[in-house]
């Protein structure tokens, strides 16, 4: 199997590909979250607008069926009002024949009924179809129904008798204004011929009471319908007038009530909710389940791309990174071969000139500045590949600025150019003295040849270079100011890059060491253009 290639990182680069490949990953795991959070939240959504929807299901087929049992009895209480008119309904003929002959053919041929009966005033039943409707019952006059028929003179409906399932309409005889008798029909809760009487979708469960808590539907109503709460909440139910959840026994329903018209009934509706929307909720689930799987391929084939394409990435971001180390290596290369280059011819024609017999102090001076500029760019090489570590000492600013001028007299260029300095009272630093004086070299000795290279480029006549050492508040400054014209214009980004120079002696390592020489001390180094050249600033923080 062949090797997986592997691609150089940089100090610069490696960061940056951290970052890179941080917020890839980052990116990958919000997408993944909204895969998830989505079909999660539309659920959640759709769960809580299936369960208001079935609440107003609950409450409307509620209100339905309420209708469809206060309708009925409309009717059935029209029906005997109508009976009641007869003339034939009469007592004081002194003969219930034409009652019985009128009543018996009414409820033949009337599917509204299972019994009628013709009451007296006193609540006795003088007569009733079939034969034994009444059969064993007590007189009626006391029961709250008949006493509401006498005290309105308008049709009630009610139980026969307290927790009894059997419905009574009953409706006054009433002859010149007064009641002469009450005619009534009963009617069992759980006939058929009933509408409303129950419920006809599974899971859904009726009950009709009135307001004493006496149950007429279901005919034999489950145990939690006798609670003590449990008319306390119809009650609350009709007052608010919308589906509420509720719980009875162990099981949680959402329950409806009404008026069942004006008979003083409630119907009650509930539903297991659960059972209802299981099959909805089902399909919920399963299309959240198709969901989430799409949305995961879609992450998982998106992360599948964004892993290509940050492997494409890498591989351009190593061949530029090599190009760029290729290109830099051969600018170096090319500076570092023409300093040298320089040098040697320097040494050999100051060689020429003791070969010829000149006085030797010429060639010899020569000599020196040539062996100092090699001895210079083999520092400058050294101290760039492996840069010292800082060790922080106490030392006076302007003896160590004197140090790094007196070592650059023999610089070739140090007799061509005015150098004048500006010292202040002494000021004590707190830092590497070596690490310093050679910050302070590479900036003088840039602002020395600068300004020769100015001179014999005939753009200024005298090479003048100032160095100036002071204090400003907390900070020891020391700075150093050239009038060679500065380097060209928008130079000054690329000023303190390694390798980079505008100058045709040097390979651009001076200005980068010193920055990087004074920020190992905590110190800076400062650019400033000015109206004849460049002002270099250095800062260290004073040591009281």
């Amino acid at each position: 199997m062949a090797a997986r290639p592997s691609y150089p990182r940089t100090g610069a680069f490696a960061p940056l590909e951290q970052r890179f490949a941080r917020q890839i990953l980052v990116g990958v795991a919000l997408l993944g979250l909204m895969a998830v959070a989505g079909p999660l939240l539309s659920y959640d959504r759709d769960s809580a607008e299936v369960h208001r929807i079935f609440h107003q299901r609950v409450s409307r087929e509620a209100g339905v069926y309420a209708a469809a049992l206060a309708s009925h009895f409309r009717m059935l209480e029209a029906e005997l009002e109508r009976l009641a008119a007869r003339p034939e309904i009469d007592f004081a003929d002194q003969t219930l024949d034409p009652e019985r002959e009128l009543l018996s053919s009414a409820h033949e041929h009337s599917a509204l009924f299972q019994a009628v009966a013709l009451l007296n005033p006193q609540g006795v039943a003088v007569w009733s179809e079939p034969k034994d409707a009444l059969a064993g019952s007590t007189p009626l006059g006391g029961r709250d129904w008949f006493q509401k028929v006498l005290a309105l003179q308008r049709p009630v409906v009610n139980a026969i008798a307290p927790h009894d399932s059997t419905f009574v309409v009953a409706a006054p005889i009433l002859r010149h204004g007064h009641l002469t008798g009450v005619l009534v029909g009963l009617l069992d809760a759980s006939s058929h011929l009933l509408p409303g009487g129950q419920a006809v979708d599974e899971g859904f469960e009726l009950v009709v009471i009135n307001r004493e808590g006496d149950v007429f539907v279901p005919r034999s109503p489950a145990p939690w319908t006798r609670s003590a709460t449990f008319l306390p909440t119809v009650e609350s139910l009709v007052a608010s007038g919308r589906a509420e959840g509720v719980a009875f026994g162990q099981h949680a329903r959402a329950m409806a009530a009404t008026e069942v018209g004006e008979t003083g009934l409630r119907l009650a509706l509930m539903a297991d909710e659960a059972a209802v929307i299981a099959p909805m909720r089902r399909s919920f689930l399963w299309q959240l389940l198709f969901l989430a799987v799409l949305q995961s391929l879609t992450v998982l084939l998106f992360a599948v791309y964004l892993r290509s394409n940050y492997r494409a990435f890498m591989r351009l971001e190593a061949s530029a990174t090599q190009q760029e180390k290729l290109a830099a290596l051969g600018s170096a290369a090319s500076l570092i071969a023409h300093e040298v280059k320089n040098s040697l011819n320097g040494l050999k024609a100051a060689a020429s000139l003791l070969e010829t017999g000149e006085p030797p102090a010429l060639p010899v001076r020569s000599l020196r500045g040539q062996i100092d500029r090699l001895g210079h760019l083999a520092s400058s090489l050294l101290h760039f590949g492996k840069p010292a570590s800082a060790q922080l000492v106490p030392a006076e600013l302007n003896h160590l600025v004197r140090d790094a001028l007196e070592g650059l007299k023999s610089l070739p260029e140090a007799d061509d150019a005015l150098v004048t300095t500006d010292f202040g009272p002494p000021i004590q630093v707190r830092c590497d003295p070596l690490l310093l004086i050679t910050a302070l070299d590479n900036l003088i000795r840039n602002a020395i040849e600068a300004a020769v290279v100015a001179k014999d480029l005939g753009r200024i006549i005298e090479p003048r270079v100032l160095v100036r050492v002071g204090h400003h508040g907390a900070l020891a400054r020391v700075q150093v100011e050239d009038n060679a014209g500065g380097p060209p214009e928008g130079f000054e980004q690329q000023l303190f890059q390694p390798f980079v120079t505008s100058k045709p002696k040097g390979i651009g390592l001076g200005l980068s060491m010193a920055r990087q020489a004074l920020e190992k001390q905590g110190g800076t180094l400062h650019f400033e253009r000015t109206r004849q050249g460049s002002l270099f600033t250095v800062e260290l923080a004073r040591e009281d």
